[in-house]
């Protein structure tokens, strides 16, 4: 297994500061993050914020425009890009598809592109919903093939797929050489929660990368009906709910060799230090 890092969550961090400090901190790869160009601009006047304030974003028209361009200071800093992450789905087939060529033209395979979104309405026809989700998919699958490229739906709550089973449902039909499916334990803590041991044997050959962080539930105060509430919260990677060496140990029995891609976001640590200590304990845990 190799080891990677999210550059979503170096946030303080240019994409070539981050490439830099991945070597640095032991890392053989990253996944850049790759977003719509009003998501690139960082103002240095607001606090660091993976999601939106982030110095390391490339913006879309940047890579559609000049894909090895963009990427070049992994190369430079002598790290692997381990497939892209990028914050397109197909409910805008159109920057899909042109993720998708820029991919092929930087030589990636694997990239991270959402389905349609669920809907807002909180009643609706989920058969209906599903059927128009898959078809956008399968023909963003099957142009994406024609590239070279393999889409992944990631694991991920507020999605009809947070579980394996859910998103092999999804994906019924669909040749696993063609898509895939980004593993992501501590995002189903809070939504799509299965074990380990059932989840890898589902996901099969679809298992394209695995996302690693962690998550546990705290406390949330009380409803004023008298039930006790509870959130999932982001932890440190060897405290929370997913037990890494147990997830790296069914990996291994199952002959994974992909990448281990971390994307640690707690609050307790700084950059390089949750770097440099989430690297040494997956390295001990993998052997």
């Amino acid at each position: 297994m190799k080891i990677g890092v999210f550059t979503t969550f170096t946030p303080e961090y240019t994409f070539a500061e981050a490439c830099k400090l991945a070597k640095a901190t032991g890392y053989e790869g990253v996944q850049p993050r790759i977003v719509p160009a009003a998501s690139a601009v960082f103002d240095p006047s607001k606090p660091f914020n993976p999601w939106g304030n982030n110095k390391g974003g490339i913006g879309e028209d940047d890579f559609f425009k000049d894909p090895k361009g963009a990427l070049k200071p992994a190369a430079d800093a002598g790290v692997e890009i381990t497939s892209v992450a990028s914050y397109t789905s197909t409910a805008d087939m159109d920057r899909a598809l042109k993720m998708v060529k820029a991919c092929a033209a930087a030589g990636i395979k694997n990239v991270r592109i959402a389905a349609l979104p669920m809907p807002k309405e909180p009643v609706f026809e989920m058969a209906a919903f599903l059927d128009k989700s898959r078809g956008t998919y399968k023909e963003l699958v099957a142009e994406a093939k024609k590239a070279g490229v393999r889409p992944c739906l990631e694991l991920h709550g507020g999605t009809p797929y947070p579980s394996p089973s859910g998103t092999v449902a999804f994906l019924k039909g669909i040749d696993p050489a063609d898509v895939g499916i980004l593993y992501d334990p501590a995002n189903m803590i809070s939504d799509g929660w299965e074990v380990t041991s059932v989840a890898l044997n589902i996901i099969g050959p679809y298992l394209a990368e695995v996302h690693v962080k962690n998550s546990k539930w705290v406390p949330d105060g009380d409803d004023p009906r008298g039930v006790k509430k509870y959130k999932a919260v982001a932890s440190d990677l060897e405290d929370g709910c997913v037990n890494w060496a147990e997830v790296i140990e069914k990996l291994k029995v199952h002959g994974y060799q992909g990448w281990l891609i971390e994307e640690g976001h707690t609050h307790g640590r700084e950059t390089y230090e949750r770097l440099k200590m989430a690297n040494e304990l997956l390295r001990k845990l993998v052997g």
